[in-house]
């Protein structure tokens, strides 16, 4: 097995140089001997992210690499980092959750299981979410109206972290046809219309920063990607209740303090 981290990065040139080294240095002997590259997918930053994007470079030449694209766009960056990917499986993290337990868990699920996806979920019977309430409400709103109500998805998130086997990932990326952030729903659910094998993982999260977009200006953009999203599911034939998979439980995950966005 040949690991990749993607992490896409905007605005980050305050937390990032500490959030890497902290990361590569957190990393087991069993992971760091796996992991083959750190993919800094720098979108449409204004401050310096993308200067130390290449000063980390130049610190681990053989583990971190760069790409850069023009426009801030979440979803983009994560499906150019996917399609970049050298490994033959990857997980996407986010800058203020570049969380070393969930590859690991990660890693342990694809080495004992013929799991294709994996999704980090908030929503998971034994995960932790220490946001803000109006935060969670907002998840378990979008995840139980939006996701399981209106296009009958079985699963409990598939916002944040996740991990895929590359080769699906990358046909994913091509079978998508949304951009931005609604891509990270549209992958996850065309992994679930197309017969994938997901599993669910638990995360354990604590806001420790304030989120940069507003519930207010959120909900409007989560509303208007419902048609989108069916319109991409309309392409494949449904499934039958009985192929859904249900969450994987790994009581082992530790606790881990984060300061997401998501």
């Amino acid at each position: 097995m040949e690991y990749s981290i993607v992490v896409p990065v905007h605005n980050e040139a305050q937390h990032l140089e500490v959030q890497v080294k902290r990361f590569i240095q957190s990393l087991t002997a069993d992971l760091a001997s796996i992991v083959r590259e750190i993919i800094l997918v720098e979108n449409g930053s204004t401050d310096g992210t993308l200067k130390v994007c290449r000063s980390l470079e130049s610190l681990y030449p053989s583990l971190v690499r760069i790409i850069s694209i023009a426009r801030g766009s979440y979803g983009e960056a994560i499906k150019c980092g996917m399609l970049d990917s050298r490994g033959t499986h990857l997980s996407i993290l986010e800058c203020d959750f570049l969380d070393p337990d969930f590859v690991s868990c990660s890693v342990a699920v694809f080495r004992a299981t013929n799991t294709e996806v994996i999704v980090g979920s908030k929503r998971h019977p034994e995960a932790v979410d220490k946001r803000p309430f109006k935060r969670r409400a907002l998840t378990y709103l979008y995840n139980t109206f939006f996701l399981r109500l209106c296009m009958g998805y079985p699963g409990t998130d598939t916002h944040g972290l996740k991990s895929f086997q590359t080769h699906i990932a990358k046909e994913l990326c091509e079978k998508a046809i949304t951009t931005d952030e609604v891509l990270q729903t549209e992958i996850i659910l065309l992994a679930w219309r197309n017969g994938l094998r997901i599993k669910e993982i638990p995360v354990n999260i604590c806001e420790t920063r304030c989120t940069s977009i507003s519930i207010a200006r959120r909900l409007p953009k989560v509303i208007n990607t419902i048609r989108e999203l069916r319109d991409s599911l309309n392409r494949f034939p449904p499934l039958p209740p009985a192929t859904a998979e249900t969450p994987v439980n790994l009581r082992t995950l530790p606790k881990t303090e984060v300061s997401s966005n998501k």
